[in-house]
């Protein structure tokens, strides 16, 4: 990418680095660890500034090691590709080494990772960031991730591989993304600011969300999450939004424009007092948050009076958005309190009126129905939203989603009890488990069906690029 996204000519390139550097005022002072930042990976005029804010905190800091993890923007395949061990990278600056070790280690973590030269030959997301390290460090090496299709497991394996990844103070983690692209500045700034409130409040689960719902864009979403997660399990308490711009900075037109974040998530020392009594940490909060996440996601055995409870929820927070615009704030038992997945469907004389869902656990599970049952009601696109003289016409019925569990073989799909979400490139679609009981389906009518719901051709399940999940759900209605 020399000589395309940054100058090819090394004392070019050299005074251009450092005079983004230089052009950075003094920042306060991180209270604590380094554990990742994130930074843009756009044409140098137009990012640099941008991207030279996380990078002025790495001058003295000790760095030797950082972890490179970006998307494919070129090349389509699953997974995880190191373009290491034993490979050099190479800008006009000089040659920089990976970290054998470590390369090693993420590449036997599991079956999601892999040396794929074809990812990275005409990727520029991890190479552009080089120069910019090349400039604040002295001695380093990386380990260069890059992430293909972005779907669920992928996240959770490049999450839980960088967790177990054993490495010390000297190591961190680097996020390569650009966020919202060819928007007018106004928009754009609004569904960045989002996903900025996400990072801010430690929500990998919210961000995750928002991107699967097109409420935050960022090319590299997927590793951010994963990153985000990661760092968390490794003490990160805090996140400083360093820098925000975007491309019309530089040009002078905001009709359409490239969001760019400058970032870093660390862990402040400030963070460690004990709290006042009855009180909780942000930390032990986040952390907390993140294990009730994993640890009860889909083991509901809701009774009946939960169910009831959860029937309620939803009615009430319509009820309440649309005669005043606010949801209603609720006491609910433990059992509720727990993360879930959940879709609300709303119908009126049998015919469908909404349905919108999360397909992961980011949220206690009376929250998620609260906030699904208003979305269904109000944001389907397939629908204008719902009067206030439908309410006593709606029946609601809800289900509440186990988690994913990818298929190998549709032979391990039953109809009546599996639902079905089919990933390939950036298309997605899901169908629940009673769709294809009620329209009387088979599992190749349900392959198809759920196909043609992500805007795919009908037999694109059959498809190598094609990824298949099934889950269950309780479902009950009024």
């Amino acid at each position: 990418m020399a000589g395309k996204f940054y100058p090819a000519d090394s004392s070019e390139l050299r005074n251009m680095t450092e005079k983004y550097l230089a052009e950075v005022p003094t920042l306060p002072p991180i209270d604590g660890k380094i554990i990742a930042i994130l930074v843009p990976h756009a044409g140098y005029i137009y990012s640099g500034p941008v991207a030279a804010y996380a990078y002025r905190l790495l001058e003295n800091h000790g760095i030797r090691n950082v972890i490179l993890c970006g998307p494919s923007h070129q090349y389509g395949f699953r997974g995880l590709s190191i373009y290491g061990p034993g490979i050099q990278w190479k800008t006009p600056l000089g040659l920089v080494n990976c970290n054998d070790s470590l390369c090693d280690a993420l590449l036997k973590s599991g079956k999601s990772f892999a040396v794929i030269p074809q990812a990275h030959a005409q990727e520029h997301c991890l190479e552009v960031q080089l120069p910019f390290l090349q400039t604040v460090l002295n001695h380093f090496e990386i380990v260069p991730v890059i992430m293909g299709y972005p779907d669920p497991s992928t996240i959770d394996d490049l999450d839980h591989a960088l967790q177990n990844l054993k490495f010390d103070s000297t190591t961190i983690m680097l996020i390569s993304t650009d966020w919202q692209h060819y928007r007018p500045a106004a928009t754009g700034a609004k569904m960045d600011s989002l996903g900025m409130k996400c990072l801010e409040n430690l929500n990998p689960g919210a961000l995750e969300r928002y991107l699967e719902e097109k409420r935050v864009e960022m090319c590299g979403g997927a590793p951010a999450v994963a990153v985000l997660k990661a760092a968390i399990a490794k003490g990160a308490n805090r996140v400083k939004i360093l820098r925000y711009g975007d491309s019309g900075d530089i040009t002078g037109d905001k009709s359409s424009v490239v969001g760019y974040v400058a970032a870093v998530i660390y862990r402040s020392e400030s963070e460690k007092k004990d709290p006042a009594p009855g009180e909780t940490s942000k930390s032990e909060s986040t952390k907390a948050a993140i294990s009730n996440n994993k640890e009860t996601a889909g083991k509901f055995n809701l009774n009946a009076a939960n169910k009831a409870d959860l029937l309620k929820i939803a009615r009430e927070s319509i009820i309440g958005y649309l005669r005043d615009g606010k949801i209603p704030q609720f006491k609910v038992s433990y059992d509720l309190q727990k993360f879930g997945a959940a879709f609300v469907t709303l119908t009126e004389n049998d015919q469908l009126r909404g349905c919108i869902g999360y397909t992961t656990a980011v949220e206690p599970l009376y929250a998620t129905v609260s906030t699904c049952a208003v979305q269904a009601a109000v944001n389907d696109p397939r629908f204008p939203p719902v009067r206030k003289d439908e309410i006593e016409k709606l029946h609601i019925e809800i289900s509440v989603l186990t988690p994913l569990q990818k298929v190998d073989s549709i032979q391990e799909i039953e109809i009546g009890r599996d639902g079905l979400m089919i990933f390939k490139g950036s298309r997605r679609g899901l169908l629940l488990p009673q769709v294809a009981t009620d329209y009387g389906w088979d599992i190749t009518k349900f392959l198809e069906e759920t196909c043609l719901k992500a805007g795919l051709a009908p037999n694109d399940y059959q498809s190598p690029d094609a990824i298949i999940y099934r889950f269950q759900a309780v479902i009950f209605g009024e």
